[in-house]
């Protein structure tokens, strides 16, 4: 069965070898038959059919031309011939094939009639041929006819026979070259399986003679391979790779195995490259590779051999150029040997060695990417393989190798990979050099600090990680000149970038006290920064703006008690101070950072999907943190009896001091270089509405001092709810006269009115309960003194809404004052007598006349106004 296997392969193989030609032509006549219009048949006509014309083909022999061979040798080499062209007789007028445009035209059984009588019967029978020996030494087992000795020198004199014949048929029928082909594929497949059966099936010789038999027989069929074509260059092929698995001796070793592989490869070489074939080499490369991956799951001697072979079967199949060398691109024979040694590497059991040889590779694989484009991405798959097997062993933290290996990696493309970038500084490769020499001088650094920190003290990591920042840093300056209009982000400058400062990065945490590392990050994001503005590229600027944001993420790591002190807050927990960050923590964590960060902000060129402009709220929300933390610790709340004699004064501090900075930025009056006005009234109404929220939230919901016990100030009017209240009152109307849209107008409103009504009536409280106002108590006085508040508030929104004017402050005034009325009557009035009753009904008489006397011309007016408007429209 193994031997009609290999016949079945390697007949199917040469069939396919023989027939491609056909099959191209083929295409191109059903191309050109769908392109161009069939002539109108004359049977489709009514015309009479014309009798078809009798004419000939006649196959002249189309081999490339080669060095005739001198007379005196005695050998004629039919292929000095010029290529011949296929001639059509009909009649006594030959004509060239190419100019009768009704031979291409035949019908589709036409084409089937020449694939199938003229094509393929031939070569079936060959096969045939070949089957019929196997069965006849099968059937003289069978039946005992003759000895195994006398039945393999059968089947051998069979197939020098059929070899015989080919070259005779190569004489006889030159006007048919696959007649000698079939013959001589056939003869050569019945001499592999006559060594093999003498060895494998009947022991009659052994291993060495029938290696030294098919070894032969492969030299045979190659040799006329030259002579009869592809075919018999497959036969060889399929067969010179098998003898080894066949009639290999195991115990021999991998060295002579080696040996024969690579005595194979060069021939085929020498074949492909005096014939054309690249397809030949690669399939030999190919399998060689399946050999030696085959090899280096064995014993470690085997596979160091196996892996020295594979060194050189890619270096030499990368350089060879058989044919036309696009096969042997297309196959990659330096990546499958990078991959094969980066599994020699990854052996346990092969220590330096192992790492030896896939550091040749790699180092190779830099000098033929550089004199082969279509071996570009060779150097970058050997650093990732290399990265990856360091990775793995670093992390096992058992192999002794892994700072050699790093450091070789480091050597490898890190200075290797900056010579060529220096080398190819002004050509367009020499961009892809520097990615390479950027991941070769921060991977295997990092790699290794990472997975196996134990290997090296943290100030010698540090120390190397600044050392090797320098090689990035020489990339950047390399390729300054490289960014344009058309194209702003380099490639370039983006690795070299990232690789600068991942390595600063690391170098500081291993050497910086850990307070000074988000400093010492940020500052690294500020010099890339200055470096992209200088060199007016985007990579760069990216870079810069992903390492403020590592930064920044790691900022908010180090002050946790920050969030978590503002979560507790918002469900109505006082942040003491012993529960926020210590003013040492918010300088470096946060007020030094944001200082940097607006560095960074005014720096950075314009980025897109607006990531430049997200540095200014982060900038800005760092600041505002580092100063809250500041301004907690100062006011040293650190109990209960601290929030109740001075919460209520902090958080107004805080609110009011938000209102007055987002008026000053909102304004219009402060202006700051790089800034732009529309950012800086963002920034203002960003802290207005965080003040307004501040003062509902905590001032009016949470913290009321009406229910929550907090000092307020022991002077009536005079004290804390007038700033407080009142004044946040007066920032919140002059918001809403900055916003016209109703939406954000709305907003202003309520929260205005909201604070103006509170603040009214914690005044009335306050001049009847004193500084604390959670009194049980509720005298007569203060029920009439909220009412009298409501009245003088009412008045104020009218008298205001006619001045200003304000429609939505007279409508909020009218509400104010219905609803004290509706107080005055169903409460107040319940609780008076006699002359008091009277005297209050009697007042509240005249101010509502007063107020009615003033609304109406007010609403005669706006009634004036809207006549004209409704008379054009009815007009």
């Amino acid at each position: 069965m193994e031997l009609l296997l290999l016949i079945l392969i390697g007949g199917g193989f040469a069939l396919w070898i023989s027939n491609r030609d056909l099959k191209a032509r083929l295409d191109a006549i059903e191309r050109r038959l769908e392109g161009s219009e069939a002539p109108a048949s004359p049977a489709s006509a009514g015309a009479p059919m014309e009798p078809e014309v009798p004419y000939t083909v006649t196959y002249q022999r189309r081999e490339p031309a080669r060095t005739a061979v001198p007379a005196e040798t005695g050998v004629q080499d039919r292929a000095e011939t010029p290529p011949p062209e296929r001639v059509i007789e009909i009649g006594d007028e030959p004509e060239r094939e190419r100019e009768e445009p009704e031979r291409e035209r035949e019908s589709v059984g036409a084409l089937f009639e020449r694939l199938v009588g003229g094509r393929l019967l031939i070569w079936l029978g060959g096969i045939a041929l070949v089957v019929a020996a196997v069965y006849l030494i099968r059937y003289s087992i069978e039946i005992g006819l003759v000895t195994p000795a006398m039945r393999m020198a059968g089947a051998a004199l069979f197939g020098l026979v059929l070899l015989g014949a080919g070259e005779a048929s190569r004489w006889k029928m030159a006007d048919d070259p696959r007649i000698d082909q079939v013959l001589v594929g056939a003869g050569i497949a019945v001499l592999y399986a006559a060594a093999y059966g003498s060895h494998s099936l009947y022991g009659l010789i052994g291993t060495g003679a029938a290696s030294a038999a098919m070894l032969a027989i492969t030299a045979v069929a190659l040799g006329l391979s030259l002579r009869h074509g592809a075919p018999t260059a497959v036969m060889g092929l399929i067969g010179g790779f098998l003898t080894p698995a066949l009639v290999g001796d195991s115990s021999s070793g991998p060295v002579p195995l080696l040996a024969y592989l690579g005595l194979l490869d060069l021939a085929i070489f020498l074949i492909a490259w005096r014939r054309g074939w690249t397809w030949l080499a690669a399939a030999a490369v190919a399998l060689s590779f399946v050999w030696s991956a085959f090899l280096l799951f064995l014993e470690p001697e085997d596979a160091l051999a196996s892996g020295m072979f594979v060194i050189l079967l890619a270096i030499g199949a990368s350089l060879a150029r058989p044919g036309d060398g696009r096969a042997l691109g297309l196959i990659q024979p330096l990546l499958i040997g990078i991959v094969q040694l980066a599994f020699v590497a990854a052996r346990s059991d092969l220590g330096f060695l192992g790492w030896l040889q896939f550091g040749a590779l790699a180092a190779a694989s830099l000098v033929l990417a550089a004199l082969r484009k279509e071996y570009r991405a060779a150097p970058a798959v050997a650093l990732a393989f290399g990265l990856l097997v360091l990775l793995g062993k670093a992390g096992v933290r058992t192999d002794p190798f892994v700072l050699h290996a790093a450091v070789a990696l480091t050597m490898i493309f890190g200075l290797g990979g900056l010579a060529l970038a220096l080398a190819l500084a002004l050509r367009q490769p020499g961009r892809l050099w520097t990615a390479v020499a950027a991941g070769g001088f921060a991977g295997p650094l990092l790699v290794a600090r990472a997975a196996w920190p134990a290997l090296l003290d943290l100030p010698v990591w540090g120390a190397i990680a600044a050392g090797l920042a320098l090689g990035p840093a020489t990339l950047i300056w390399l390729a300054r000149g490289w960014a344009s209009a058309s194209a702003p982000a380099e490639l370039g400058l983006l690795t070299a970038g990232a690789a600068a400062a991942l390595l600063l990065g690391a170098a500081i945490w291993d050497l910086a006290p850990g307070e000074w590392v988000v400093t010492g990050w940020m500052a690294v994001a500020l010099l890339l920064t200055l470096a992209a503005r200088r060199l007016g590229d985007l990579a760069l600027a990216t870079v810069a703006a992903a390492t403020a944001a590592a930064a920044a993420a790691r900022a908010v790591s180090l002050v946790p008690e920050l969030s978590t002190a503002a979560i507790t807050a918002l469900i109505g927990l006082p942040a003491l101070a012993v529960d926020l960050p210590t003013a040492r923590d918010a300088l470096f964590a946060l007020a030094l950072p944001a200082v940097l960060l607006t560095g960074v902000r005014l720096a950075m060129p314009e980025l897109p999907l607006g990531a430049r402009r997200a540095l200014a709220p982060v900038a800005g929300l760092f600041a505002l943190a580092a100063a809250y933390v500041w301004f907690k610790q100062g006011f040293g709340l650190a109990s209960e009896e601290d929030f109740v004699a001075r919460g209520f004064l902090e958080r107004t501090i805080l609110t009011q001091a938000l209102f007055a900075a987002g008026w000053l930025f909102a304004s219009g009056r402060l202006k700051l270089p790089r800034i732009e006005p529309a950012m800086l009234r963002l920034a203002g109404t960003a802290l207005t509405a965080l003040a307004a929220a501040r003062l509902v939230w905590f001032d009016l919901v949470m913290h009321n001092p009406a229910f929550d016990a907090q000092w307020v100030g022991a002077t009536p009017v005079l004290n804390l709810i007038l700033p407080a209240y009142l004044l946040s009152a007066a920032w919140l109307y002059a918001a809403r006269r900055r916003y016209k849209d109703a939406a954000r107008s709305g907003f202003w409103l309520a929260a205005f009115l909201a604070a103006l009504v509170a603040g009214a009536m914690l005044l009335v409280r306050q001049a009847f309960q004193g500084p604390i106002l959670t009194g049980p108590e509720l005298p007569i006085g203060e029920m009439y003194g909220y009412s009298a508040a409501g009245i003088v508030v009412a008045l104020a929104l009218l008298l205001g809404g006619v001045r200003l004017p304000d429609k939505a402050l007279r409508l909020a005034g009218l509400i104010l004052l219905t609803a004290t009325m509706v107080k005055v009557f169903l409460v107040d009035a319940s609780e008076l007598e006699g002359v008091l009753r009277i005297l209050s009904f009697l007042g509240l008489g005249v101010v509502l006349i007063g107020i009615g006397r003033l609304y109406g011309p007010i609403l005669r007016a706006e009634l004036g106004a809207g006549e004209p408007a409704r008379g054009q429209a009815h007009g």
